[in-house]
Order: C-alpha cells, then structure tokens, then sequence
C-alpha cells in the first residue's frame, strides 16, 4: 500500500529525530571533581574541629568558674566564728562580680557580700537538689554561673551561694567567633588554592599519558606513553597501558603476517587454476583436458584445505573453536586415525599403542583433526614408519604420542615449528610422492590441545625406541621427532583422581 507524500515525509522526520544524537552532559574536569571534593573534605573537617575547640574551651571555662565559685563558698564557711558571719562577707580576691548570700533553713539572708548586701534571697535549694533556683529578686543579674552549698555553721544549718556573671565565657566566644569568621574563610581559600595546585601538579602525568595516547593510531602501535618515576598508581597505569600497547603492536604484526601469508599461499592454487584454464582454453582443441581437470581439481582441494585451515585458525582466536564438551575416548580416536592412514597402499605403516580407558573432555572432531594433523606431519618427514602410543601419566594427565624417525626438528626451531605457515624444508624433506604442506598443521594443532587446556611439544625420539632390535649405533641422537600432547583426563565418574 503507497503512503501519501506527507505521510513520508513525518516517517524521515522521525527517522531523523531517531538518529541525531543526544545531547550528552558537559563532561567536567577531573581536576576541579578532585578539588571540589577536597574543599569539602576540608570544610568539614575545619567544622568539626571547630566545633571540638569551641565546645572544649566552653567547658574549660565553665569548669574552672565552677571550681573557683566552690573555693570561694568553701572560704566563706570557714570565715564564720562562734556562729557568727563576717558582715558584710569578704569579696572574691581578683574579681568583684562575685556576689555571695549565706540562707538559714529559714529562708533568711545571714550574711552577704557587699554588692548583694540588703538584698533578699536570690537562689533556693530544694531537699536533696545540688541544682539552685532563682527567684524574683535575682533578675538583673543576667546570665551567670552559681553554685550552692550546705554547710552547718554552730548548730545552724545554713546554704552558701556564691555566684558570677560569665563574662569571661561571653567574651572568649565572642572572640572565637570573631576570629573564625575572618579565619576560616582564609583557611579553606588557601586550601582549595594548595588543593588545585597539588592536584593539578598530581594529574599533569596523565594528561601528557592522554596527549600521548590520542597519538597512537593502528600504524603506530610502536609508540608508548611516557612512564612517570615513582611505583605510584599512575606509574603503574602507565606501565600496563605500555604493556597493553606491546601485545596490541605484537598481535597486529601477527596478524599483518598472516594475511601477507595467508595472501600468499591462497595466490599459488588460484594462479595454478587459473594457468591450467587458461592453457585450455588457448588451445581448446589440442588441450590436455583430463591432464589440466586433474590438475585443477588437486589445486582446488588444495584451496579448500587452506581455507578450511583459516577459518579453523579464525574460531581458535574468537575462542569458539570446540563446539561440543563431552567425555572422548583417545584410544578409540588413535586406533580409528591410524586405520583411516593405513587403509592407503601407499602411504607409510603406523603403528599404534593404547591404554584402555584414557578419557578427556572435549569435542572429538576436534580432537580427531588433531591426530590427523601429527599423523600427516610425521608421515610426511618419516623414512620408514610412525609409531603413535596413548597412555596416562601421573594422576590426572592424559598423553599422546606421535614418533617418526625422520630427520627430527632442530632444538632452535622447535617453537617456531608451531607458527603459522612455518614450513622446514631444509631440516626435514618432504618423503617421495608427497605434496608440500600448508604450513598451519601443526599451528592447528597447538590451537587444538590448547583449547582443550592442555599443551604440546616436540622433542628427539629416542634411538632404536620405535622399532626395537633395528636400531643403528651410527645413527644421531638427534634422528626422529617425538611430539608429546598432554591433556586433563576424565574418569568415568567425572573426577580426576589418583592412582
């Protein structure tokens, strides 16, 4: 059904408002994040330790006009002889704002300082209270600190009260809060400003980092970063990013390497192919046409082992190389291999021992596709036959191997065997009647038991090991190659154990 042209046009509306990206928050500067943070962090440890003092000095104070007040009153009881007071009661040395009134249980003043003299009561004290209540006649006197104390003068029981004003108190908070009005604010400035600094200062290694890093491009994964001095935590940042940058420069070289080979190796069958057409079709009249088709059916074959080859080399490094994880038993797997290469006439005889009951988790096709590829490498270079053994070693580990005796592989090449398109025709020749190979056998097969969790290696084969009884004593140390696979076992009921 066709839209009507306004229709259209509010469906590419909406397709548009769909694709233009959305507005994005302003990112902010690390810097300033850090130095916010700092200030608070700051501010509220100023608070409260602000506060702290504030409280302290309070209490000091209030504490030390307590225990002078206490004195005072305490000198006064002892200043009344035969029951009699002094009149009117001795001031406080040093401080004329104290006033103090001697209360019989009467409610009568029997004594009094100078500045409180005439006056009534100012204070009572309930039965059992250390806590003094105004009356009326304490008004004017403001905010003051008072204490109150029994004494028995004679035979009179009577209440010493002694009090002052808290000038002393009022004086220093105001004085604390003056200071701390004009301190404070300085203090948190000159600490956000120390706070930029050293942060800015603390942060320059990253930004040269990512200045460094917004350089480095696909071509130039050879540059590093620079490394600050120090085991601090940029250092180490910079150091794992380098790290990370060399495995990146060195996967890419492979990776490089592998389609130059890759490229290489694909143009050989293909230029084959396309020679052999072309031949026939120069002369389709005189042409070797069985000859040429023959010809171009083993080149394509060739063609498709390589690619199967690389797409098998494609799943090993996405990790989706096995497909199935079920219990695989290796001798079956060995017995089948050997039988499926000795059905040919032509090819050299192998020979086969096997444990019963070697179990490993894995997917079989894969693993038959290992066996193969050591079977066809040590055919390929043997002289006169191929031994493979399955058998168990230690309590947990399942081994296979694959001997032939031919040349055998130099110790330095022995790593290098297992690259991609390695091929060393100057160490171990090809046997007669047989094609070159591809070069990613043994490259598979290191992709194989690695992803089953296991390993591989090659080393000499012993002399004379193979074939008991022929063993030639002119014969090197070094003669026949030994490629050892070793893999996790799995016994029936699904645990490794020991023997």
């Amino acid at each position: 059904m066709n839209r009507s042209p306004r229709s259209r046009l509010r469906g590419r509306l909406r397709s548009r408002a769909r694709d233009r990206p959305r507005n994005r928050p302003r990112s902010r500067s690390l810097r300033l994040r850090l130095t916010a943070l700092a200030a608070l962090a700051i501010t509220v440890t100023v608070g409260l330790a602000t506060a702290v003092l504030v409280a302290t000095l309070v209490s000091s104070v209030r504490s030390n006009e307590t225990t002078t007040l206490n004195a005072y009153a305490e000198s006064l009881a002892r200043s009344a002889v035969d029951g009699r007071w002094p009149a009117p009661l001795p001031p406080a040395p040093g401080d004329p704002g104290i006033w103090s009134q001697v209360v019989d249980s009467s409610g009568r003043v029997v004594a009094a300082t100078e500045n409180v003299a005439g006056r009534p009561p100012m204070y009572t004290l309930a039965a059992g209270s250390t806590s003094p209540t105004p009356t009326p006649s304490s008004a004017g006197h403001g905010d003051e600190q008072i204490v109150a104390q029994r004494y028995v003068v004679g035979s009179t029981p009577v209440v010493v009260y002694a009090g002052g004003p808290t000038r002393l108190l009022s004086i220093l908070t105001s004085d604390i809060r003056g200071h701390l009005l004009y301190a404070v604010p300085l203090v948190l400035l000159g600490a956000i400003g120390i706070s930029w600094l050293l942060i800015g200062r603390t942060l320059r290694p990253v930004e040269r980092m990512r200045a460094e890093a917004a350089e480095i491009t696909g071509s130039g994964l050879h540059r590093r970063i620079p490394e600050p001095d120090g085991d601090d935590e940029i250092g180490r940042l910079a150091r794992t990013l380098n790290t990370m940058l060399g495995r990146l420069e060195n996967s890419a070289a492979r990776q490089r390497r592998f389609v130059s080979d890759a490229s290489h190796e694909l143009r050989t069958p293909v230029t084959a192919i396309r020679t052999s057409m072309e031949v026939g079709l120069a002369h389709p009249d005189q042409a070797p046409w069985p000859e040429l088709a023959t010809r171009v059916v083993s080149e394509a074959a060739r063609l498709q082992r390589l690619v199967d080859d690389l797409l098998l080399h494609a799943r090993a490094d996405d990790d989706t190389l096995l497909a199935r994880h079920e219990p695989v038993d290796l001798r079956g797997l060995a017995v089948a291999a050997v039988d499926a290469v000795n059905a040919v006439p032509s090819r050299i005889p192998i020979a086969v021992e096997a444990e019963d009951g070697v179990l490993v988790t894995g997917d079989p096709d894969q693993l038959t596709r290992l066996l193969r590829n050591l079977l066809d490498n040590a055919e390929r270079h043997a002289t006169a036959h191929v031994r493979v053994r399955v058998m168990t070693q230690g309590p947990g580990t399942a081994v296979v191997e694959v001997i032939d005796d031919g040349p055998g592989i130099p110790l330095a090449d022995r790593e290098r065997v297992f690259d991609r398109f390695v091929r060393l025709q100057a160490a171990r020749e090809r046997g007669p009647g047989m094609t070159a190979g591809t070069g990613l056998g043994l490259s598979i097969a290191r992709d194989i038991v690695t992803a089953h969790g296991g390993t591989i290696e090659v080393t000499d084969a012993d002399p004379g090991q193979d074939d008991p009884g022929q063993a030639d004593p002119g014969l090197s140390d070094e003669r026949g190659a030994k490629f050892t696979v070793r893999l996790p076992i799995v016994y029936p009921q699904g645990l490794v154990t020991s023997h």
